[in-house]
């Protein structure tokens, strides 16, 4: 007997049935033995040149003779998508990805045993060696720890032989395995060659019936985070965002209000009606708080594309128990427009502020902060006084004492506010930014680009000015 560990250590499998396109979300489970063995071939001419080819082909026939069964570890599935730039002639353009996976529960195994097959010691031993180099099963991102085991669980996926089906809740899948008398170089064609030859399956193999469990997918679903009212007094709850599309950095206010939306929706739905101050930023004679210790809403691109990719929930005066349960609950935001596709949002973590200091450059300290979202006035301009400078820095004065300003400086209005994270973007003007309201805009207009200068270090996040808690006025580290 044979039996093959296969730990997955990020706890995912990542592979397409073969001849399927991805984004099909076909995925291969259980592994087919093919491709167990190309990896085997693979692992060993990439890390094991030494090793001659008579010592190893031996293994590989020996293995291609049986159709191993398989003990299939709980699992469920999952995918993520992801929007890859190709070039339409001189247009650089993106295209949907989708990238299935089998979600493994963790600390379990799959097992791939070969109940009639036999090795002798230096075979076994060799074996040994190219599994424990094997550094993925399927795709690259199927990170495994391979070895042979000696004990090993009740296989629950096999080969049906002879046409005969087993009693119980089990589908057919089509695998495919090598043929039994398979040869060295038949194992290492490459895709192109079929291409090529106007073929897709390759010649040293062919589809055979397996059958697994029925509920072989739902037998474990992945845990949401841990996410109670002991979280109470929580300053931060971070989300990423995800969507077909995602939208522009230039439509934070936008997502900004659908956010405060959200949380204050939710909270009304589990306290029968009633409203949170600390995420609404009203009494309950709904007169607007002051002091700004209520919840910001801050959209947020991070990773430098131009779209928007996170929401930070930051409420300086921290959330109480009810108000965590309904942020926790946020699973989508509607679009702002009410016809295009939500964006779904995935909780990240949450804590105090001081928790997601190099995490998020938004909580970061340093001395001098530009904008990252333009500053726009709460107030009309004087003839001869109360400049955009002036306003700037006496709301800095009044929100946080102790925080002196050294200086305010304004940059050109066309001149673009560069992304928190150097990517593909060079990000946008503060006009940009400055379309749409659902509530109407300031009364005072005026949207300025700023670099802010401080007498000692200060921590993030800060945000200023009109519309500062949807996401405007907001600033991060300047490294220029």
């Amino acid at each position: 007997m044979v039996a093959i560990k296969f730990t997955f250590t990020a706890n995912r499998y990542h592979a397409t049935q073969w001849g399927r396109h991805v984004n099909e979300g076909v995925l291969e489970w259980p592994p087919s033995p093919w491709r167990m063995l190309r990896g085997i071939v693979a692992t060993w001419r990439r890390t094991l040149p030494e090793l001659p080819s008579e010592r190893v082909e031996p293994i590989l026939e020996a293995l291609a003779l049986e159709y191993p069964g398989f003990h299939l570890p709980p699992a469920s599935t999952g995918h993520t998508r992801h929007y890859m730039p190709y070039n339409e002639g001189t247009r650089e353009r993106t295209t949907l990805v989708l990238d299935p996976f089998v979600a493994i529960q963790p600390k379990k195994s799959l097992f791939a045993v070969w109940p009639n097959v036999s090795l002798d010691s230096q075979q076994q031993s060799d074996l040994e060696r190219i599994l424990r180099n094997m550094p993925y099963l399927g795709r690259a991102e199927s990170w495994v720890e391979a070895s042979i085991a000696t004990d090993h669980p009740k296989p629950n996926s096999c080969a049906v032989e002879s046409g005969l089906f087993p009693e119980g809740d089990w589908e057919v899948v089509r695998t495919l395995v090598p043929h039994s008398h398979i040869g060295l170089k038949e194992l290492q064609v490459e895709t192109s060659e079929l291409r090529v030859e106007g073929r897709i399956d390759p010649q040293g193999a062919h589809w055979y019936p397996y059958v697994r469990r029925r509920d072989c997918f739902t037998s474990f679903q992945t845990d949401r985070p841990r996410r109670t009212a002991r979280s109470e007094g929580a300053t931060v709850v971070r989300f990423a965002l995800s969507g077909k599309v995602l939208p522009m950095a230039f439509d934070t206010l936008r997502w900004g209000e659908v956010a405060r939306k959200a949380a204050m929706s939710k909270f009304g739905r589990q306290n029968d009606g009633a409203a949170s101050e600390a995420l609404s930023g009203k009494d309950a004679a709904k007169n607007p708080l002051r002091g700004h210790r209520h919840a910001f809403y801050l959209p947020t691109d991070e990773d430098g594309d131009g779209r928007l990719d996170h929401l930070t929930v930051w409420a300086p005066g921290g959330l109480d128990a009810s108000a965590i349960r309904a942020v926790f609950a946020m699973e989508e935001l509607a679009h702002p427009k009410g016809q295009g596709d939500p964006l779904q949002l995935a909780y990240q973590a949450h804590g105090k502020a001081d928790d997601f200091i190099g995490v998020s450059r938004l909580f970061d300290t340093s001395k001098r902060w530009r904008s990252l979202t333009p500053y726009v006035l709460t107030r009309h301009r004087k003839r001869d006084s109360d400049s955009p400078e002036e306003q700037v820095a006496r709301e800095a004065a009044l929100r946080w004492e102790g925080r002196r300003l050294r200086s305010v400086r304004v940059k050109h209005p066309r001149k673009h506010m560069a992304p928190m994270r150097q990517g593909r973007s060079d990000g946008f003007r503060p006009f940009d930014f400055f379309t749409y309201r659902q509530g109407g805009g300031s009364n005072a207009g005026g949207a300025f680009n700023f670099e802010l200068k401080f007498e000692e270090e200060v921590c993030g996040p800060i945000a200023l000015g009109f519309a500062c808690h949807y996401g405007l006025g907001l600033f991060v580290p300047s490294c220029d």
